[in-house]
This record gives structure tokens, sequence and C-alpha cells, in this order.
């Protein structure tokens, strides 16, 4: 998935095999490369630190802004499984709730009991909403490129709607013989929260066009507000002992994204700082693929890692360097790289495993890595699609 999960403690693991190759961590891979980078180009002492310094504090601020309190809400979000949702109301619910709870795993975990048949619609839905709908992806790219501006949350509507539909036409080629699903509705403690982000988000949107708004309000209309203020309602049902463990379980997994984060854009900054990385943003320019190129440069990464927390931290730090050259607004460029987070599903996800025991239990390995490999690539792919002919039309 989207983030690392939690496992047994350390004592019930299985010791590593003698000789097994060393797993360095992302954050140390992309610290090294920058020191090397800085001093492979002659920075030394003071200057190559002052480097390193300015990368890597880069938006970490903005970062935890969003960040923080998504994963409060998730935390949440989740307590709350049983009143979500059932039959097809599940797939209807799923994009809110991958959003909203910042990760498919979790949203597919709490919807998948209840959506009966369309378990495999809730997780194409789950993963599209996570992708594409605030406050997840394209809030969390779009502040590695730079800073989130409020029209791009309506820019991503479409992008979504056409990815969502690819995945749920996918998906109902596994699910017509199943049967209809049961009718339900959703509980309203996963919609409140939702619901505000979306009511605040269209009050700014609204508001804007009326010149400035005092701090406290315009604050409250703009996304991160927003988004505080969902995970102080998302907060209101549980108990004592549960909003700690929420408020914990939030800090707990923002620390390790923002060290990658903060890695990644050191890296980006020594790469603009030691390589004529203008050079390299022209020539790309010409050929006339920069989407496609942020597309491919997003999936390769999120093949290789499997984690598209990691992914969106990864690549926006390195991209923001060459991003003024580019010759593409931050909004297509944030969206074809979400559209890259798509590809694919695959074995070093942990949401694979989660679909793979549950929607897939009665299929082979092979068959389930296709419905898997291939519908979330479809999803990418037509969301890359809709990026590119809205910058053809104008839009982006």
């Amino acid at each position: 998935m989207s983030h690392t999960t939690t496992g047994s403690t350390a004592a019930s693991r299985p010791p590593a095999a003698v000789g097994a190759p060393l797993s360095v961590p992302l954050p140390l891979l992309m610290l090294s490369g920058a020191l090397a980078l800085g001093i492979g180009s002659g920075l030394g002492g003071k200057p190559l630190l002052r480097a390193l310094d300015a990368g890597f504090g880069a938006s970490l601020a903005e970062y935890a802004l969003i960040l923080i309190p998504a994963f409060i809400m998730a935390s949440s979000l989740s307590r709350s499984r049983a009143q979500a949702a059932s039959g097809r109301a599940a797939t209807l619910l799923a994009p809110l709730a991958g959003a909203g709870m910042a990760c498919p795993d979790t949203a597919y975990a709490a919807l998948s009991a209840t959506a009966g048949p369309r378990k495999l619609s809730t997780l194409f839905g789950a993963y599209a909403g996570f992708k594409l709908l605030v406050p997840a992806g394209p809030a969390i790219v779009a502040t590695g490129l730079g800073g989130f501006d409020i029209r791009l949350t309506v820019a991503a509507l479409p992008v979504f709607l056409v990815a969502w539909g690819a995945g749920l036409l996918f998906a109902r080629r596994f699910e017509a013989a199943d049967g209809p699903a049961a009718a339900g509705r959703p509980g309203g403690r996963v919609l409140a929260p939702l619901a505000t982000i979306a009511g605040l988000l269209a009050l700014g949107y609204a508001l804007q066009r009326d010149g400035d708004l005092p701090p406290l309000p315009g604050f409250l209309v703009s996304p991160k507000g927003a988004l505080l203020l969902a995970a102080c309602v998302s907060l209101l049902p549980l108990s004592r002992e549960e909003r700690a463990q929420a408020l914990d379980s939030g800090m707990r997994r923002t620390a390790p994204l923002l060290l990658t984060i903060g890695a990644a854009s050191a890296l980006g900054a020594m790469l603009a700082e030691t390589m004529p990385v203008a050079r390299y943003a022209d020539a790309l320019v010409s050929t006339g693929l920069v989407l496609p190129a942020l597309f491919v440069f997003t999936a390769t990464f999120k093949v290789l890692k499997g984690s598209s927390m990691a992914t969106f931290a990864g690549t926006s730090g390195v991209v923001a360097a060459l991003l003024p050259s580019l010759a593409v607004s931050p909004e297509a460029a944030a969206l074809a790289m979400c559209a890259g987070a798509f590809v694919a599903i695959t074995p070093n996800d942990s949401l694979y495993w989660l679909v793979r025991q549950d929607a897939l239990a009665g299929r082979d390995e092979a068959a389930a890595m296709r419905v898997l490999t291939v519908g979330s690539t479809l999803q990418g792919t037509a969301a890359l699609l809709t990026v590119c002919a809205m910058q053809a039309a104008g839009l982006l």
C-alpha cells in the first residue's frame, strides 16, 4: 500500500537469513545520494551543509499540516468501520474513505466486510480516491512541488471521475456473476469529517472571488484549515482513550514520512545545485512528452517501492527541482504524478496482500496479480490521458 504496516514484535519475527542482502532505508539512500552529488561536484564543509539544510527543510511544515491531521482522521475513521456502509453504499463511499483516511488499505479494510460482491469496486474506488482526491494524493504531491492551491482540488475532480469509472468498469468483469449487492447507507461518523472538508473547501472557493478574508476564516476555508477542522470533527465521537490513540497514531505515521520527504527534498535541491537540470528540462520540453515522462518516473518509483506514500514523498522533492523549467503548470505536473502512482498494485505493496486474501482468495497467484496490476494500471493510464486532454484544452 501506501504506508508501512506494523507487524508483530521483533521477538516474534523470523531471523534474517545469513547472507541476505542488506535493505537500506530509502531516506538514507537519498541522503547518501545528495552527499555524493555535493562532494563529487566540489562542495565541501559549510557550503555542502548549507545546501543540504536548504533542501531538507523545504515544505516540511506544510507537509506536517497535511499529514498529521490526515493520519489522525484516518485512525479515527478506522474505528467506525462497523457503521461504515453495506452493499452498493460501500462502493460509493470508498473514494471518500480512501482520501479521508489517506490510505486505501484502511479504507478497503473498513468497507470490505459490508461490500458484498462489490469488493473489487470498493478497492478501485478507495484507490482512486486516495490518489486523486484532497486531502490525499494531489495535496501531498503539490505541497512537495512548491505549494497546494485550491484550484487543484477542482482540477483533480474530472481526472478522478475518469480513473474511478475505469476501475469500476474493470471490476465489474469479475463481479457480474456474483449477483447484486445489498443496499445500505454510510454512517454519519464516517461522513461528517469528509463533509466538513468538502463544505469548507467549497465555501473557500466561493469566497475567493470576494478578496482577502480575515486570518482565521481564511485559514479555516483553506485546504489545510479544512483538513485540521475535519480531523477535530472525527475525534468528537471517540472515547478519551481512543482520541489519545488516534493522536498518537497520527504522529507515529507522520514522523518517518517527514524524514523521507526531507531526504527527497535535499536530493532534489542538490540535483539543482550540482547538475544542469535546466538543460535536461529543456530537452524534455522539446519532446513534448513532459507529462508522460512524469507519469513514467512516478510509476517506476511506485513499482520499485510498493508504497504510495513513499512514492509521493520520494518523487515530488526531486521533480520540484525540475518544475520551473518544464513549461507545465504545477497542477498538471501534480496530477500526472498522481496518475503514475496508480501503477501498480504488486506483491511489494501491502494492499496487494490485503485484497489477495479477501476479494481474490479463490484465485491463483497469477490471476490475482493480473487483476490487481492490470486494473490499477488502467486507472492510472486513464487518469494520464485525461490530464493530457485537459492540458491540451487549456484547462491546466
